[in-house]
């Protein structure tokens, strides 16, 4: 006789069963997808290597000596206006349920309390706890979906977390400007730049090797769930070498650590269900 599954049968973008396991109903889903999605680094086998000074000793090798220490800007009204606008207007929103939208409207009331706060943030070294709270969206990729491995997850992230992350970004992207860190072959997640540009390089230098009757070739890497394998203390690390530190390294691992999580999915009648916190 096979199982009976629950009478609030599980949409088509959620199978009734998971990794071979029969799935009761929408609550124990999303608490499978939250424990797989906290453990995913800590399920694969990877070497161990918090300790591994090489990342250090390659830069020094480049560079000799570590880059001068970084004074980070005090934060202005103007600055936390010009984020604040140029956030889309969505009505998404994190746990808090204050959406994009509600926070570009209520921009005259908040705009001094935000500066207040990004300030005491910057200069004590501390990213504020209760903006480590997101929202996990699992999103089907491809292939089986009854595999978890097979789902994405989005995090939907508070909307003033949003501000307090674009103030670090734009101080840290200043220093690696000014210290030109990063190589112009870096094309990802940089701005005046895209992959369709570097498509476009490879293809050009492609065409004018087989033009001049020379080999082409070409080695391409997939590096799977390459965010979650980030080395935390090796980041943090290489940072120091390029003079994030002080309170802004501080404030880097203030932001990367004791963060919070629980996946939300809704069943065919629009009722949410989340996972327990992770």
């Amino acid at each position: 006789m096979k199982p009976e599954i629950n009478k609030q049968k599980l949409t088509d973008n959620f199978p009734p069963c998971i990794e071979g396991k029969l799935v009761k109903d929408h609550q124990e889903l999303a608490n499978m997808f939250n424990e797989y999605f906290v453990n995913v680094a800590t399920n694969k086998s990877v070497d161990n290597i918090s300790n591994n000074p090489t990342a250090i000793n390659n830069l020094s090798s480049v560079y000799g000596e570590t880059f001068p220490q970084i004074q980070m800007a005090p934060v202005t009204t103007k600055e936390i206006k010009d984020i604040i606008k140029s956030l889309p207007s969505k009505n998404s929103s994190g746990y808090d349920e204050i959406p994009l939208r509600i926070l570009k409207i209520s921009m005259p009331l908040i705009t001094s309390p935000l500066t207040y706060l990004g300030n005491k943030s910057i200069s004590k070294g501390s990213f504020p706890a209760r903006l480590k709270y997101s929202h996990i969206i699992p999103i089907f990729k491809k292939g089986n979906k009854t595999e978890l491995t097979n789902y994405r997850p989005i995090s939907l992230l508070t909307s003033f977390s949003k501000i307090f992350v674009k103030l670090i970004y734009t101080r840290l992207n200043k220093r690696v400007i000014l210290y030109k860190i990063l190589a112009k072959e870096q094309f990802g997640f940089r701005s005046n730049t895209s992959t369709e540009k570097v498509i476009f390089q490879l293809t050009d230098k492609i065409l004018k090797a087989l033009n001049n009757k020379e080999w082409a070739g070409g080695l391409f890497c997939d590096l799977s769930k390459a965010f979650d394998y980030v080395n935390h203390d090796i980041l943090l690390g290489k940072l120091k070498f390029y003079g994030i530190t002080g309170n802004a390294n501080k404030l880097i691992n203030s932001y990367l650590t004791n963060r919070y999580q629980r996946v939300k999915i809704k069943d065919n009648h629009n009722i949410d269900y989340c996972s327990g916190m992770g």
